[in-house]
């Protein structure tokens, strides 16, 4: 698990870093430049079509007025004392940070061509460009606020990014690598998608990376990530920040332990109220993935029309029909809404299921098309609870409970989460959980797991990593009873969990047979969850 910084954050860290040794920027940004072309060289080195240019390479670094400006500029110092010779740089036209004009006077000094921008002709500028086999986008940095203007929106129009414009270099000609320095430029805390950035091939991220790279929205703009690290003191990046960028390794830490003499009611208890006439299959996979993540003992209440359809299926849970006499059974987790219906008799089931408050409840699906619809039902739900959203859910809850949808994404999912009172795992191809004060970020970028039922099978692993937290915490409690804030604390570490066993299950059946279905989601997300590879079929 890595820290994710605000760019306020890592403007923050910047600036303590160098109260710390009494750092001039000059210092710092030498370190930082440093470290950025190191890891430019080695990406260099692992392409073939780069390494073919040999020390011919053609590097073009495109540097606004600011720091991140002097750091491609430095770059290019580096690039040259590594023997590469084919360099250039157009610098901004305005007054440069006294960093970005000590860097532009080096390079001036070894005979590197530091043309300004508001000397160069359009063709000229173009010529440049097309000639390049890597342009270095050092025109904004983390310290941008608001959208790009003036001089820099003019460098982001070049580069052809801004407002959906082509890229400079005409139809047929040399496209080059853009490699973005520690974020695109134009992107920033308060960035929305209707504001212009520079779309990257590469993204070189100082540590620790900028979250706004990892929104939903941004993350397109941003390439393929390459960290950069050993830039700032660990201790300092260790009291920065409150959000976190998850990684499979960090699975194991969130697992609970299953002893040998466990057995399924120790395992947790999980019932499921999901699945309608023509929806069986999402209660289904529901249900089957609770099983996969350990959760020892599930009930999945159904429809009193869809009970005989599904009775006969032998599947490995309590099956239960559904209604206006049904009581809620004693258990550990609730969980509602896949493919469950936005019908009017859905709504006291619903008031019922949060009515507990030391009961934890997950809402999917059309349970939070539900609470969207009827925003005053959220008064009834006294459990911990938490909604799982994909994208159209969420802006649907957006609408209801605010804040605007045009806000940048991190303030929206920070204030929902607020509003609710509840956790928030928002789904995509980037997947955010927002806790009360803490978030993380898993990011998926597995187009295979968009499939129908993929979203039934996080709801279900949620509901039973969850479940096998609570159980185990009423094994070794004085109490079978523990406090909201445990609770709330367990499921931010359970909707963790979910993610990364759905993402890294996603992943290794991508890698080994290419599309599937979300019932081979749920056999892949039992092998990880268990401990086992699913490539090799060995534990760990």
């Amino acid at each position: 698990m890595k820290r994710l910084l605000s760019c306020a954050e890592s403007q923050d860290l910047d600036a303590s870093t160098r109260k710390l040794f009494g750092l001039d920027p000059l210092l710092l940004m030498e370190k930082a430049s440093l470290r950025l072309w190191d890891r430019l060289s080695l990406y260099i080195d692992n392409s073939a079509e780069l390494r073919a240019k040999g020390k011919n390479l053609s590097i073009l670094a495109l540097c606004g007025k600011g720091d991140n400006g002097g750091d491609a500029l430095a770059m290019l110092r580096h690039a040259r004392s590594a023997g590469f010779g084919n360099l250039k740089a157009i610098v901004s036209s305005q007054p440069l940070s006294p960093s970005a004009q000590a860097q532009r006077g080096f390079l001036r000094s070894a005979g590197i061509p530091c043309p300004e921008w508001g000397l160069l002709g359009e063709a000229e500028k173009a010529c440049l460009y097309a000639e390049s086999d890597i342009v270095l986008d050092g025109v904004l940095g983390s310290g941008v606020r608001g959208a790009a203007r003036g001089e820099a929106l003019k460098m982001l129009e070049f580069m052809g990014t801004a407002e959906g414009s082509e890229r400079a270099a005409p139809e047929g000609e040399n496209q080059p690598l853009v490699v973005s320095i520690d974020l695109p430029s134009g992107l920033g805390d308060g960035w929305t998608k209707d504001l212009p950035a520079i779309k990257a091939d590469l993204c070189l991220c100082l540590e620790p990376i900028k979250e706004i790279c990892l929104s939903p929205s941004a993350r397109t703009r941003c390439g393929r990530i390459l960290s950069v690290g050993d830039v700032f003191p660990r201790d300092l990046i260790a009291e920065a920040g409150s959000s976190f960028l998850l990684e499979e390794d960090d699975l194991e830490s969130l697992l609970e332990p299953i002893s040998p003499e466990s057995y399924k009611m120790s395992r947790g208890r999980v019932a499921i109220f999901a699945g309608s006439l023509g929806a069986a299959g999402a209660a289904l996979l529901c249900a089957k993935a609770a099983i996969a993540a350990g959760a020892g003992y599930i009930y999945l209440y159904v429809d009193k029309g869809l009970y005989p359809l599904l009775a006969c299926s032998g599947e490995s849970f309590i099956l239960r029909p559904l209604g206006a006499e049904t009581e809620i059974p004693e258990c550990d987790v609730l969980l509602a809404g896949p493919g469950w219906g936005i019908g009017e008799g859905r709504i006291p089931l619903l008031k019922a299921l949060g009515s507990a408050s030391e009961r934890a409840l997950i809402l999917d699906a059309d349970a939070i098309q539900i609470l969207a619809k009827q925003p005053g039902l959220r008064a009834s739900i006294r459990s911990p609870c938490a909604l799982t959203p994909h994208p159209g859910e969420y802006k649907e809850l957006l609408k209801s409970f605010g804040p605007p949808e045009e806000e940048p994404f991190s303030e929206s999912i920070g204030a929902l989460a607020k509003k609710l009172d509840m956790l928030v795992l928002a789904k995509s191809h980037i997947s955010w959980i927002q806790g009360g004060n803490t978030r993380f970020v898993w990011e998926g970028m597995t187009p295979e797991l968009g499939v129908a039922g993929s979203g039934d099978v996080l709801a279900g692993l949620f509901a039973g990593l969850l479940a096998r937290k609570i159980a185990r915490s009423r094994k070794v409690g004085a109490t079978a009873r523990f406090s909201r804030r445990a609770l709330e604390r367990s499921m931010e570490e359970a909707a963790c969990a979910a993610v990364i066993a759905h993402g890294g299950a996603g992943r290794r059946l991508a890698g080994s047979s290419g599309w599937f279905d979300a019932s081979q989601l749920v056999e892949s997300c039992a092998m990880l969850v268990h401990g086992i590879d699913s490539r090799e079929g060995a534990r760990k």
